[in-house]
C-alpha cells in the first residue's frame, strides 16, 4: 500500500507498507489496516473485502463508528477509478510482484487549524468565569454528592423526596459495580429489589423471594445449618461480576467437607473425594427395581439391568443391516432409536410406535386384515382378537372365513335360512377356539415374547376380569446417574461407541455405562493438564437439591401481607 502525504511546505511524502489479511479496515482507529488519522473520518469508516475476483469497499452509516450496521455505500474498486473517503482519496493500482493489490491513499484537503486557536483557548480559565479553584471544587463536589448519593439514597431511606426519587435511576448506574447475570437484568436498575437495607449486605431472604423453591445441599436430618454456619447466598453467588453464572467454581468449598465427609456428617453415604483426576471414587449407577431404585457402584460387582426386555443390541447393530418389511435391508445406528431431546442434553424415551413397530408389527391375522392389537394393553388386545373372530364367524365372506379358520365355509348370517341356536353356539365356539389359539401364539410365540417377559396365569390364580397372559412392565433406565450433570451436546464430537459399546451385546441386561477411567481419558481434575479438559466439582455436580427445601417455613413477603389482610 502506498500513502501520499503533504507537508506544511506543500511537499509530497510517499510512505509504503505491506498488509496481510482477509480484509482491510479503513478508519481513524489505530488498529485499522488503512489508518486515516483525521478527526473528519470515523473510527471504523469502512471495510475492503474480496468476495470474488474483485475488491469491494463497504462503508457504514453516516456518523457510525461501527461498520457492522447497515451499509450505506458499497463500491467495487477498479484501477483508475478512485473513491473519496472524507478528505482522503483511495485508489486501486495494478498489483506488483508478491502482492494481490496495491492501494494508494492521498490526503486531498489537510485539516486547517485557525491561527488564533491557541490564544482563544488560553483565555478560558476559572478566573475568567469569576471562580476560584476552591469554590469550583466545592461546587462540583456538592453536585456529585447530590446526583450520585443523596438522590439515589432517597429511594431506600425515609427522606422527604423518597416518592419523587422512585423513578430516577441516573445515580444508580454510577454506583453499579458491574453488570448482573442475564436472569437478573430485569431488576438491574432497581437496587432495592435485592438491597433491602441501605449500606448492608444482601440478605438471604431477599434471594428467597424469587428462589423460594431452591433446595438445600443436604437433607435437614444432617443439620445443614451447622454444616454451613456463617455462610449466606452471596458467599457462593457473587453478583455484579458479569452476565454469566455467578456461582463459585473452585473446589475449595467442596473439598473442605468431602475430604473427610463422615467426620462432618456421620450419616453421609458418599465416599471421600478431593480431585477428579487423583482422588475420586468409581461412579454409582441408579437401577430401577420392583422395590425402588437401587444404587450400585461400578467395579464392586457385575452390574445387570433388570428391564424385563429382550433386546439384543448386536442383532440390531449388525453391519449388514436388518430386514425391514417396508425398506428392505436397513442398517441401523444408535440414533435410529435414541433421539436427542430439544436441548440435546439427553435423549427422548424409545417409543414402540415410532421406533419398533415398523419391523415388529402387532398383526394377528395378516392373511385377512392389516389390523393390529393395541400395544401395552393385554386385556384390550385379547378383546380385539375375540371380537374380530366372532364377527368373522357370523358375517365373514367365504374367502376371509376360509383363510382365518382353515375350513371351507362362510359367516353364519350369510348362509340361507334362519340359523338355529345350536348353529349359533357352534359358530361362536369356533371363534373362541380360534381367538384363544391366536392369543397364545401372539403372546407366547410370535409377537409379545419376542421383546417382553410374558407369563401365563392359570384361571384358578387370577380374577375373571384379568387377562390370561401378563406382560412384565418395562423398567428401562432413563437416568443412570441422576445426581450428575452431563451434557451430550458437549460431547457431540465423540462417537456413541466410545462410551457405550454395545455392538457385541446379546442381552438387554448388559450395562454399557462409561467408567471413571473412560472419562479421565479426556477430563483432568482441578489442575490444568495439556490436552485435557480441566474439570472441577461444579462441572458435573450441582450444589442445591430440590428434594431438601432450604426453609420449609419460608413465605414470600407478598404472601405474608395477603395473609394479614384476610
Amino acid at each position: 500500500m502506498r500513502i501520499l502525504l503533504l507537508t506544511r511546505a506543500g511537499e509530497r511524502i510517499v510512505a509504503r507498507k505491506s498488509v496481510t489479511g482477509e480484509w482491510l479496515r479503513v478508519g481513524r482507529n489505530a488498529s485499522c489496516e488503512i489508518h486515516l488519522p483525521d478527526p473528519r473520518v470515523a473510527l471504523e469508516q469502512g471495510l475492503i473485502t474480496r468476495p470474488d475476483e474483485g475488491f469491494v469497499y463497504s462503508e457504514g452509516e453516516a456518523g457510525s463508528h461501527s461498520i457492522s450496521r447497515k451499509a450505506v455505500r458499497q463500491v467495487r474498486l477498479k484501477p483508475g477509478e478512485p473513491i473519496e473517503i472524507g478528505p482522503y482519496r483511495l485508489e486501486l493500482l495494478p498489483p506488483t510482484a508478491g502482492h494481490d493489490a496495491v492501494f494508494q491513499v492521498e490526503l486531498l484537503w489537510p485539516l486547517e487549524v485557525p491561527a488564533d486557536l491557541a490564544s482563544r483557548t488560553s483565555q478560558l480559565t476559572l478566573g475568567s468565569l469569576g471562580l476560584t479553584k476552591r469554590w469550583a471544587a466545592w461546587m462540583w463536589a456538592a453536585i456529585v454528592l447530590a446526583l450520585f448519593l443523596i438522590v439515589p439514597a432517597g429511594r431506600v431511606l425515609d427522606l422527604p423526596w423518597r416518592d419523587a426519587a422512585q423513578g430516577a435511576t441516573f445515580g444508580d448506574r454510577f454506583w453499579n459495580p458491574g453488570p448482573v447475570v442475564l436472569a437478573h437484568q430485569p431488576v438491574e436498575q432497581r437496587c432495592a429489589a435485592c438491597h433491602e437495607v441501605a449500606f448492608e449486605h444482601v440478605k438471604d431472604r431477599a434471594c428467597l423471594e424469587c428462589h423460594a423453591a431452591t433446595g438445600h445441599h443436604v437433607a435437614p436430618s444432617m443439620q445443614p445449618a451447622s454444616l454451613f454456619e456463617g455462610a449466606r447466598c452471596a458467599t457462593c453467588h457473587r453478583e455484579h461480576k458479569g452476565t454469566k453464572a455467578t456461582h463459585r467454581d473452585g473446589d475449595g468449598l467442596c473439598v473442605s467437607c468431602h475430604r473427610d465427609l463422615r467426620a462432618r456428617a456421620s450419616a453421609a453415604t458418599a465416599l471421600a473425594v478431593t480431585d477428579f483426576a487423583r482422588d475420586h471414587p468409581e461412579f454409582r449407577l441408579s437401577l430401577p427395581t420392583e422395590s425402588g431404585v437401587r444404587r450400585v457402584r461400578q467395579g464392586e460387582a457385575p452390574i445387570k439391568e433388570s428391564s424385563n426386555l429382550i433386546f439384543p443390541h448386536a442383532l440390531h447393530l449388525d453391519p449388514k443391516g436388518v430386514r425391514s418389511p417396508l425398506q428392505g435391508r436397513t442398517k441401523l445406528e444408535c440414533r435410529s432409536c435414541h433421539e436427542a431431546d430439544a436441548a440435546r442434553r439427553g435423549f427422548l424415551p424409545v417409543s414402540m410406535p415410532k421406533h419398533c413397530q415398523e419391523c415388529h408389527a402387532l398383526q394377528f391375522e395378516p392373511a385377512v386384515t392389516t389390523r393390529e392389537v393395541p400395544h401395552g394393553k393385554p386385556a384390550e388386545a385379547l378383546q380385539v382378537i375375540e371380537e374380530f373372530y366372532g364377527n368373522l364367524a357370523l358375517q365373514g365372506v367365504r374367502d376371509s372365513f376360509q383363510k382365518a379358520f382353515g375350513v371351507p365355509g362362510e359367516g353364519l348370517l350369510r348362509r340361507s335360512g334362519e340359523p338355529s341356536a345350536a348353529e349359533r353356539e357352534a359358530a361362536l365356539r369356533l371363534a373362541q377356539v380360534k381367538a384363544r389359539k391366536v392369543g397364545e401364539e401372539l403372546f407366547e410365540v410370535r409377537v409379545c415374547a419376542t421383546c417382553h417377559a410374558v407369563t401365563r396365569t392359570p384361571p384358578a390364580a387370577r380374577a375373571p376380569s384379568e387377562p390370561e397372559w401378563r406382560v412384565a412392565p418395562v423398567r428401562a433406565t432413563t437416568e443412570w446417574m441422576p445426581r450428575a450433570l452431563f451434557n451430550h451436546k458437549a460431547h457431540v464430537q465423540a462417537k456413541c461407541a466410545d462410551c457405550h459399546d454395545l455392538s457385541a451385546s446379546r442381552k438387554a441386561a448388559d450395562v454399557a455405562m462409561p467408567t471413571i477411567k473412560t472419562c479421565r481419558e479426556c477430563h483432568a481434575g482441578s489442575r490444568p493438564v495439556e490436552g485435557k479438559v480441566m474439570s472441577n466439582c461444579m462441572l458435573c455436580h450441582s450444589f442445591h437439591d430440590a428434594r431438601h427445601p432450604w426453609d420449609p417455613a419460608f413465605t414470600p413477603k407478598g404472601a405474608r401481607k395477603a395473609a394479614v389482610a384476610r
